[in-house]
């Protein structure tokens, strides 16, 4: 809530979809700050939330809102009603647990000469054999009360000593377990210089968005660490990190209080491994994940089935097709799949495949080499139905080590291009244009769009703007 003008009136700012329809529901002021344009609006219709100018702002007015904060912090401080601060999450780092499994952590306490490391001969330190590993009662460790374990002889002095009876915590096993990865056949050393100058850092490393903040963070530090120690010559582990989405379903976290769990099993059963794997990449972005629905799975079986079909139930011509259409469709499809898995975008990737697939059905006369193409495009996506389609067209050895293949800018062109149609920066709209359009009939093409047409109806068009060959903004109020 704000306060604004002479009046004091409580009002709500109009920059929140969430805030934006309470706001609506229960009929309070509704009270523009950021204009994408500079001017004032007062009949808003929805949640202004892209970039513009402040408005409605005393000193402010007029200052690109990207800005604004540190405008109005610097002011409020220089009021003594605020000041600007750093606050940290960061906390301790706890790598001991009191639990049986896990490595033990290296050290012997002694009352002579204190905290003794354990002699690198006597490394590892062994997990004893121990049949009741449950909590007692009594308040120790189950390794604490197996005495075998934690008696010793101080290494440094011969006299009675006890082993630290705590195991690393498996945040920081799991700090550093790549390291091991290209050098797990020496047993002399943790991991070879050579080998991991040759294979480290991890180029992309995928995860969970709870990955990002303790695991990632661990990992820094140690890996920061081991450069510092001059053990390895970087300091960042990985180079690129993506977080993945969750999978819900029905619209619900999926978890067994809710029942919602799905069995994979049933569904390999039913449909096969390939379909189901190709359904979860085409729920929705990777990195935002998506809603399970049992019955959209029978889209991608209906897909894989139709690929089945193609391969098995047709005679190829050799060579490349002569249609100039069939072969841009091509062309362009092995440019988008080519980018669509290396950024992630799974199910763009499989929707491009899809309509590929129908392209080639329009034409009589399908050609090897078209089918060679989309078994490989396929590959990575539906890897068993792809390797056996791929042995039926008489492909060399196997699909998944098979090249690439390669896509021509120049084939890839199209006279004929899609443009999104916007009102206040909210797509209403999809309109094809020649690609030489001028702007001016750009724009009267997309105006003319019926969903355009509703949502200009009573406004006022203040600035339209044209992206050449990608969008076009009706800026309204």
């Amino acid at each position: 809530m704000l306060g604004y003008g002479t009046g004091a009136i409580m009002a709500v700012p109009a920059h929140d979809t969430r805030d934006f329809e309470f706001a609506r529901t229960f009929d309070l002021p509704i009270v523009e700050v950021i204009s994408p344009d500079g001017e004032l609006h007062d009949a808003l219709e929805e949640a202004y939330t892209g970039e513009g100018v402040m408005v409605r702002s005393a000193q402010f007015d007029g200052t690109p809102s990207a800005g604004a904060k540190v405008a109005v912090t610097k002011w409020l401080a220089e009021k003594g009603l605020g000041e600007t601060a750093v606050t940290s999450r960061l906390r301790d780092w706890c790598i001991s647990r009191q639990r049986y499994w896990g490595p033990p952590i290296p050290m012997i306490y002694c009352d002579t000469d204190g905290v003794v490391p354990v002699p690198e001969k006597d490394l590892p330190v062994l997990l004893p054999e121990m049949d009741d590993v449950k909590p007692d009662g009594s308040g120790l460790s189950v390794l604490a009360r197996n005495e075998e374990f934690v008696r010793v002889t101080c290494p440094k002095c011969g006299g009675p000593a006890r082993r630290e009876t705590d195991v690393n915590d498996n945040f920081l096993d799991s700090a550093w377990y790549f390291f091991r990865y290209p050098s797990a056949d020496f047993d002399d050393r943790a991991f070879d210089a050579e080998r991991t100058k040759k294979w480290l850092p991890v180029d992309c490393y995928i995860g969970g968005n709870e990955h990002a903040v303790l695991h990632l963070m661990y990992t820094r530090f140690i890996t920061m660490a081991l450069k510092d120690m001059g053990i390895i010559d970087f300091e960042e582990p990985f180079k690129k990190f993506r977080a993945h989405g969750m999978i819900t379903k029905d619209g619900a976290k999926m978890s067994k209080s809710k029942g919602n769990i799905v069995n994979p099993d049933e569904f390999f059963e039913q449909y096969g491994a390939d379909t189901f794997r190709m359904f979860l990449m085409f729920l929705g972005p990777y990195q935002q994940g998506g809603d399970w629905r049992d019955e959209g799975i029978v889209g991608v079986r209906r897909f894989l089935d139709r690929l089945w079909r193609f391969i098995t139930e047709n005679e190829f011509a050799d060579g490349e097709p002569k249609n100039r259409d069939l072969l841009g469709a091509v062309h362009r499809t092995i440019r988008k799949v080519t980018r669509d898995l290396e950024s992630l975008s799974y199910n763009t990737a499989i929707a491009a495949l899809m309509e590929l697939l129908n392209e080639i059905a329009k034409h009589e006369i399908p050609h090897r080499w078209t089918a060679s193409v989309l078994l490989r495009l396929v590959a990575p996506i539906a890897p068993f139905v792809a390797e056996e389609l791929w042995e039926t067209i008489g492909g060399e050895g196997f699909v998944s080590v098979a090249p690439w293949p390669a896509y021509d800018e120049a084939l890839c062109a199209r006279d004929v291009i899609t443009v999104v149609a916007q009102v206040n920066g909210k797509v209403r709209g999809r309109v094809e244009i020649d690609a030489n359009m001028p702007k001016d009939d750009v724009l009267a093409l997309a105006r003319a769009h019926d969903n355009v047409v509703e949502h200009l109806k009573d406004k006022q068009i203040v600035k339209a703007v044209y992206v050449p060959g990608k969008l076009v903004n009706f800026v309204v109020r």
